[in-house]
């Protein structure tokens, strides 16, 4: 399980590729990428297939500068008899992207002082965003931020699973899968405000999940500015 970011200077893109391979063939398999821009989401991957062991998928953006981050959800289902086992893995990638004199560059790991200072800059500012979110939050919501733990999207891996979710395996899965379905419930088909009122997921940021003993919020900022704030319990 795969995602990679890359940049093309010559046709002024970014591709986002996720790939996905299983040791049988799956009823089902999906590719569910989430690509952010500067702490912003820019792009949705949705690719599925039936009958399959094998998913390649891509997705291309314009290239601009800023700190890109690709997240996937890697997804296979597969029928047997009257029962359905399905398993999901995530795979990311991270690639920061400047533009000096008219030309493009772009590293995952800083080499020289510059790029140092570039990313170092960029981590200030998604951290002075992320802690204005939260006071907002904690004002608007009357919610003692201290009493979860603040763990954002992209920190959510196989490797950090029951770390993030401290359960155990089968529980800690269970969580992170219906954490995922509803984001991709509320992304693909556009972020639900209230009863009337949705707005597009396309320009709002990175979730930043609250974690609690017996639930989890899942806070977001839409491109408008107005909040968004999901509950999801453990079962």
């Amino acid at each position: 399980m795969e995602t990679q970011l890359r940049s093309d200077r010559d046709t002024g893109t970014l591709q986002l590729d996720s790939f996905a391979r299983t040791q049988e063939k799956n009823n089902l398999m999906q590719n569910f990428s989430l690509l952010y821009r500067n702490n912003q989401l820019v792009s949705i991957l949705n690719h599925w297939e039936k009958n399959t062991a094998v998913l390649s998928s891509i997705k291309k953006t314009g290239l601009e500068p800023g700190f890109y981050e690709g997240l996937t959800v890697h997804q296979a289902e597969l029928h047997l008899n009257e029962s359905i086992y399905g398993r999901e893995r995530y795979s990311q990638d991270q690639l920061m992207v400047l533009k000096q004199n008219g030309s493009y560059s772009a590293f995952r790991q800083p080499s020289n002082r510059q790029e140092a200072l570039a990313l170092a800059d960029y981590n200030r500012r998604v951290e002075q965003q992320r802690t204005q979110l939260l006071q907002r939050v904690a004002q608007n919501d009357h919610i003692q931020i201290s009493d979860y733990r603040v763990i954002p999207l992209n920190e959510l891996t196989d490797k950090t699973l029951t770390k993030v979710f401290p359960f155990s395996e089968a529980k800690a899965e269970r969580i992170a899968g219906q954490l995922w379905e509803g984001l991709y419930k509320n992304f693909v088909r556009g972020i639900q405000l209230t009863q009337e009122q949705g707005v597009q997921a396309i320009g709002s940021t990175l979730p930043l999940l609250l974690i609690a003993p017996d639930h989890m919020l899942i806070v977001i900022r839409a491109q408008s500015g107005q909040m968004v704030l999901l509950r999801q319990n453990f079962s």
